[in-house]
């Protein structure tokens, strides 16, 4: 359909308004490549094939922030515009205008996938290439999108399993907090990945699954005997022979076995000092503050006087 302003063009589920001022709007269903250039022949619209060269950096991407980083230095690189990318779970149809293009992201094998939303000036030509191109961006960040849901699941389940694993050492949630704040300030000091240390806070202690509930109630109130301390210390080994069948990262598997250790060597494996990782000392230091309740006389020694300093004489932060 044609007026003297503006052309309009209905392909399958798509609707194109193309305006004479150089404006122009995209909606409905995403078209295939095959419509793409129907169309484009049809109705002599070039195709930006530059679009194409994308796939290139895209298939170095490893994850769903280095997908946007790599599509804005495209943009910035090859067509030298400043483009932002977006990334929504939540779904919903095509609409592309001339400043910004959102496009569902659906695979044919998984479904919907969520939504990127491209913000900056765009030229119809460049759309027209991002659309022609579109089924290939998607074979390659499908698996990034579902690793990410995957990574976003696990992250969920990891918390409950905190929440859950130390309701049976008696804490609370502000002790949980607490805990998580003083690893945190240790990986700070020792710059470490903030990410890893939350991370291995939560699932050093899996192996509470095997310890015996009185066990806890002793250890909780602070009454318990060296050989409650040495059964205590026997869910390092429950949590490796859990964690050994299961592919995890390496950090985590060190925060688990080397939690107990202590710089002086006086630890389960007598490792001291530089040999011991530090992500296992962040987590090590932050659990024998808060649920052993150690104060500073005894965390005196094993641990370094930075980590001390960051807790008063009660074990809070400074």
């Amino acid at each position: 359909m044609k007026s003297s302003s503006e052309l309009i063009i209905e392909l399958s589920n798509t609707k194109f308004v193309l305006k004479n001022d150089g404006t122009f709007r995209i909606s409905g269903s995403l078209p295939t490549q095959d419509e793409i250039y129907e169309l484009a022949m049809n109705y002599s619209l070039p195709i930006n094939e530059k679009l194409f060269d994308m796939v290139y950096e895209l298939l170095k991407a490893e994850d769903l922030t280095s997908v946007k980083k790599k599509v804005e230095n495209f943009f910035k690189s090859k067509l030298h515009k400043d483009v932002k990318v977006i990334y929504s779970e939540e779904g919903s149809q095509m609409d592309i205008q001339n400043n910004y293009a959102s496009l569902p992201i659906v695979s044919k094998n998984s479904g919907d996938l969520g939504m990127i939303t491209l913000q900056g000036s765009l030229m119809l030509d460049e759309v027209l290439g991002l659309l022609a191109f579109y089924d290939s961006f998607v074979s390659i960040v499908e698996g990034i999108i579902i690793n990410y849901r995957l990574e976003q699941l696990l992250k969920s389940s990891l918390d409950t399993l905190f929440v859950a694993l130390n309701k049976r050492v008696r804490l609370n949630k502000g002790d949980l907090d607490r805990m998580e704040a003083i690893a945190s300030k240790i990986a700070q000091l020792e710059q470490l990945s903030q990410e890893e240390v939350r991370l291995a806070l939560r699932i050093a202690n899996v192996g509470f699954v095997g310890l015996r509930d009185e066990l806890f109630e002793r250890i909780f109130t602070g009454d318990f005997t060296n050989e409650d301390y040495r059964e205590f210390l026997k869910h390092v080994d429950f949590g490796y022979e859990i964690l050994k069948e299961m592919d995890v990262p390496h950090f985590i598997l060190d925060a688990c076995v080397y939690h107990h250790e202590f710089v002086d060597g006086s630890g389960i494996t007598g490792l001291k000092g530089y040999e011991i990782p530090k992500i296992a000392l962040a987590v090590g230091f932050a659990e024998h503050v808060v649920i052993l309740k150690w104060d500073v006389s005894r965390l005196q020694g094993k641990y370094p006087d930075t980590y001390l300093a960051v807790i008063d004489s009660r074990g809070e932060l400074q």
